[in-house]
């Protein structure tokens, strides 16, 4: 059988250990004239993200009260605790699994006027993969979808489905926002296809060009980070 530590306890910790690194990384911005226009057109964001780069995330955009969804399971649920500890809004549930009752959760919060924050590869995969959660929820709302990703100079990828990246202690770091986008309401669903397609290259475009400008090469470049 195999023991898990007590949820809220590991919740606390690795939350208190994320703020302790993220204080240490030098945070450089770039995009943010994406997010300017984002706003610009809707009062309602959709931060779409690789689940490989969650971290920094994390801790950059703490306490500003987005709202993230997390699967129910426990690795999930732990996930959840945490961001909430780090002033995120945390929704029970999966655009994977139960996904229409996901997306009128998030639905309802963005038309509340809160932003939402989505692993477009999660909760499982396969990496790299965009699935349709944000794609459908951007026609559902009229929210703007902004993508996000980010990369440090000194780094350890871990050997998770995701290659979850953390990195060091007093590391540089960039975060980037792409180009945003909305998905209209009266699109339909065989159309849908082409805006999920052009999600996943622009935010693979993004996070492999971060790597570049951080020195990475070859299998360390995103999505192929198995090293």
């Amino acid at each position: 059988m195999k023991i898990r530590p007590h949820r809220g306890v590991a919740s606390f910790i690795l939350a208190l250990l994320i703020r302790l690194l993220g204080m240490t990384w030098r945070i450089e911005w770039t995009g943010q004239e994406h997010l300017e226009r984002a706003r610009a057109l809707s009062p309602r964001i959709i931060f779409t993200f690789w689940h490989g780069r969650l971290l920094v995330l994390s801790f950059s955009h703490r306490g500003r009260n987005v709202q993230v969804l997390a699967s129910e399971h426990y690795d999930g649920d732990l996930m959840g605790r945490i961001i909430a500890r780090l002033g995120f809004g945390h929704l029970k549930g999966s655009t994977t699994r139960g996904g229409a009752r996901a997306l009128r959760q998030l639905s309802a919060v963005l038309k509340r006027g809160l932003d939402v924050g989505l692993t477009v590869d999660g909760p499982r995969g396969p990496r790299g993969v965009v699935q349709p959660g944000a794609i459908g929820l951007s026609r559902l709302s009229a929210a703007i979808i902004v993508p996000v990703s980010n990369s440090a100079s000194r780094r350890w990828l871990l050997r998770s489905w995701d290659r979850m990246q953390l990195p060091a202690p007093f590391a540089r770091v960039i975060i980037a926002y792409g180009e945003p986008f909305e998905v209209p309401a009266g699109t339909r669903t065989g159309e849908l296809e082409s805006y999920r397609i052009r999600l996943q290259e622009r935010l693979r475009e993004l996070t492999a060009g971060l790597d570049r400008r951080m020195g990475y090469s070859g299998e360390r470049v995103w999505p192929h980070a198995d090293s």
